[in-house]
């Protein structure tokens, strides 16, 4: 009933001109007809024989011709067992149960099954789980339903009669299973899934009546008994002229998410109200096949819901380090910069010194080698300056070309060389300069910036490639190259810049 795999197309050009498609069309909505008005006629073996095989053959066509093979030849072998079927039952006068049409039946199962499968493809996440928590409420209503029929064949007939009663159920079972499945993870249209899960429950209907009601009312309802299943066929041969001339774009988010929580509740309820209503109809009550699947029900949705409370966790977790993290360097971003600053001077520890740095000339970085040399100079700067800093030191990207350490529990002799050392490791030939400063009694978190800031213009102005602070002594004490003994290159041997 569905799409062998995602390079066919249904419809459009693959399934012919517009006046097939429209021929394709009305004879769906024919062999529907015929499926509802045939068993209002006078019984004939041949017209209601048609009624049924009439609706599988045009699926296999409609499908063979949108290069649908498993569908095709699933929808055929059913064709085929059903002419069997009925041959069988006017030569011999009855039905003949179990019989070679049998064969046809189940090899045409299978491939309908395969293509379901193919059709669901991958997938999100969880949706074969919430196909399962979709039909395990009403898998456990037709359980009850067909138990006693069920378990009437076993005791007059044989086992084969026994497996032949109860396969076309489970057959019917999986393959809604799939079509949910399919439908969940966003491979069919909704109108597509719409008709295919109607095609199969009625199906389900057809199969599982015919086990309930042959036995007990076969005179009134035996012409009725071929109506869900021609019907069935007709719905999906409709849903495959009715494709798309392309595989929709499978939905990995909210569409899914709403199918399962809308049809969840009714599942999970489906066995209780079913024996709710056996309890009041005054009959038996079969609890251990409706008690079986409640509690199968509710420990699905139970693992679907802690699958989702983790699925959420992952989530604002991703979010929040989304919020905090600087995409480009991984370090984290001014924001985390404020939050931490306000955290340290809010902790009453004047012992807070911060540094303001800048890659110099990082615009002609940006005009030689492009932008993406300049993000990976801002890389590897990142990663250079890390390594350099404490492990209690925090780095962070400010912006731009601009990035803040924040050194916390750290006097003012130890923020110096703290930011000797991340100078000299700035990867060559690139070169940063940057403004320090200490923390002052009561200051806040704008002013201690404010002043780091006018300190590395300060560092700028004296020709770059060094430290200017305050950190050292009193307020506004800045020498072109930072405080004597520290922030130079002379101090480390190197030769001294030239300014530019």
């Amino acid at each position: 009933m569905l799409r062998a795999g995602p390079s066919a197309a249904d419809g459009g050009d693959v399934g012919g001109p517009r006046p097939w498609r429209r021929l394709e069309l009305l004879s769906a909505a024919l062999c529907a007809t015929a499926s509802l008005t045939v068993p209002l006629l006078p019984h004939h073996p041949l017209s209601s024989g048609a009624a049924v095989v009439g609706p599988v053959l045009l699926l296999a066509v409609v499908a063979l011709r949108r290069r649908m093979p498993w569908t095709a030849a699933g929808a055929g072998l059913m064709a085929a067992g059903d002419v069997v079927f009925r041959v069988l039952w006017w030569v011999h006068g009855a039905p003949v149960v179990p019989s070679l049409a049998d064969v046809g039946f189940v090899l045409g199962y299978l491939a309908l099954l395969r293509a379901a499968q193919l059709a669901a493809g991958p997938g999100r996440s969880g949706a074969s789980l919430d196909a399962l928590i979709v039909v395990v409420g009403p898998s456990a209503v037709v359980a009850a339903a067909v138990h006693a029929p069920l378990a009437a064949v076993a005791s007059t007939g044989s086992a084969w009669q026994t497996a032949q009663a109860l396969v076309a159920p489970v057959f019917d079972l999986a393959l809604l299973v799939l079509v949910v499945r399919a439908s969940v993870a966003g491979a069919l249209t909704r109108p597509r899934a719409a008709l295919l899960q109607a095609a199969v429950v009625l199906l389900l209907v057809g199969n599982a009546g015919y086990l309930v009601l042959a036995e007990h009312a076969y005179d009134v309802v035996g012409p009725w008994l071929g109506a869900p299943f021609g019907l069935a066929f007709a719905l999906a041969a409709l849903a495959v002229v009715l494709g798309p001339a392309a595989p929709p774009v499978p939905r990995t988010g909210a569409g899914g998410s709403r199918l399962v929580l809308a049809l969840l509740p009714a599942s999970v309820c489906l066995p209780a109200g079913a024996l709710v209503a056996q309890g009041l109809a005054g009959g038996d009550v079969d609890w251990q096949v409706l008690g079986t699947g409640a509690l199968l029900a509710a420990a699905l949705s139970t693992v679907r819901l802690l699958g989702a409370l983790r699925t959420a966790a992952a989530q604002a977790r991703e979010l929040e380090r989304l919020v905090l993290v600087d995409d480009l360097t991984g370090l984290p971003n001014r924001r985390a910069c404020s939050a931490d600053l306000q955290q340290a001077l809010a902790a009453g520890d004047d012992r807070v010194a911060l540094a303001l740095l800048d890659l110099d000339r990082f615009k002609a970085v940006n005009d030689s080698l492009g932008h993406a040399g300049g993000d990976a100079l801002l890389r590897a700067a990142a990663r250079a300056w890390a390594a350099a800093l404490p492990p209690a030191a925090g780095l962070f990207r400010w912006g731009g070309e601009e990035f803040v350490v924040l050194l916390r529990g750290t006097d003012a002799l130890e923020a110096e060389g703290v930011l000797h050392d991340v100078r000299l490791a700035t990867p060559a030939p690139h070169t940063v300069s940057a403004g320090l400063t200490a923390r002052r009694p009561g200051e806040g978190p704008e002013a201690l910036l404010a002043r780091a800031d006018a300190l590395l213009y300060r560092a700028k102005d004296a020709g770059r490639d060094r430290v200017c602070t305050d950190a050292g002594g009193s307020a506004g004490a800045v020498g072109p190259t930072g405080s004597a003994g520290a922030g130079t290159r002379e101090a480390a041997g190197a030769p001294a810049p030239t300014a530019s």
